[in-house]
């Protein structure tokens, strides 16, 4: 699922049609397989048992792989229609809504979206009632790759909100972690997964109480896209906290392995503080910024800066060459640019 969001984003992001088409194929087969294979009983949420980036499986169904799901689902609707595969747009969207609907109705709490299992030590490594940091994830990169909403917006938000709220710890002198601990004593961090609600299995997922820079930073990135700024930016605040060059290397988040790749999330802070999205088929350029201010752009042929004040924006080209059809900001066209 993780690999179409990509294909969209590399697609939308560079305008390269050829490069669509001739992964389209192979992207049929993926969702095809899914939706054929990991829903064992076709009512539209995913069940079968699935591996995940904890290094084990997830059983029955859970929130991490099917909200991927349905944005893998929103981003083949996308290149389908692009494509004029008029019946295949149609197929994505519809199982879109249906699924979206089923999974809703099954995994969310009334606070969060939990997994959902009738004996939840049946298999090791599973994680239930529990609060999951990563559960939105694919919400996260429909956000970043500008395909909306792909459950209720109250509930996403809702769900962003509880893992902050249960899940970051200003202070980790208490918490127990029995693998590897990347940060300690009076340090804070967010921890994976907690279990506010009781129901912790037996033996929880490996890794379940640790804290993760790469987590932390898409987590402060959820929280910008859902409107809880302070929010993120005393997670983020407090991830660097533990990296001054004091204890830690500033430049060098470790998880499994120095320069480890998913501390990269904190990327996805420069868009979601912006609220900069780039469409290279259209050759729009929108900001929509949680507050004025300069902030770093890139397209599919440049990179700048820009500088937003009020209603009026002016466009830094720091290299490359930037060809666009219309600028908005704000949700409104920006009739003229300085540049």
């Amino acid at each position: 699922m993780g690999s179409l969001l990509r294909l969209h984003r590399e697609w939308r992001f560079s305008g390269d049609d050829a490069f669509l088409r001739e992964c389209w194929p192979a992207a049929v087969r993926s969702i095809e397989f899914a939706l054929r294979e990991w829903d064992t009983d076709k009512d539209g949420v995913l069940d079968a048992r699935m591996h995940n980036t904890y290094d084990i499986f997830f059983y029955g169904a859970e929130p991490l792989g099917n909200i991927y799901f349905l944005a893998a689902l929103k981003a083949m609707e996308a290149m389908a229609r692009h494509l004029g595969e008029a019946a295949a747009a149609k197929r994505y969207e519809e199982a879109w809504a249906r699924s979206g609907a089923a999974i809703d109705k099954l995994l969310y709490n009334g606070e969060y979206y939990q997994q959902r299992l009738d004996d939840v030590d049946e298999h090791r490594y599973q994680f239930g009632a529990g609060v999951l940091s990563d559960q939105t994830l694919g919400q996260l990169h429909a956000h970043l790759n500008g395909l909306g909403y792909v459950l209720p917006e109250e509930h996403i938000r809702s769900a962003v909100a509880a893992v902050f709220r249960h899940n970051f710890r200003p202070d980790l002198s208490h918490q127990e972690s029995t693998q590897r601990a990347y940060a300690v004593g009076n340090e804070g961090g967010l921890v994976t997964a907690s279990w506010p609600r009781g129901g912790r299995p037996r033996i929880p997922f490996i890794y379940s109480d640790e804290v993760w820079t790469g987590i932390e930073y898409q987590v402060a990135t959820q929280l910008i896209f859902e409107g809880f700024v302070e929010e993120g930016l005393t997670v983020v605040r407090t991830a660097r906290a533990r990296q001054t060059g004091e204890f830690r290397s500033p430049w060098d988040d470790i998880e499994a392995g120095h320069h480890y790749a998913r501390s990269l999330a904190t990327w996805g802070l420069v868009i979601a503080a912006s609220g900069v999205q780039y469409d290279g088929i259209a050759r729009t350029l929108s900001f929509d910024p949680i507050a004025d201010g300069r902030y770093p752009f890139t397209t599919g042929t440049a990179w700048g800066v820009a500088t937003i004040a009020g209603d009026d924006v002016t466009l830094d080209v720091r290299g490359g060459r930037l060809d666009l059809a219309s600028l908005s900001l704000r949700g409104r066209p920006v009739a003229s640019v300085g540049v």
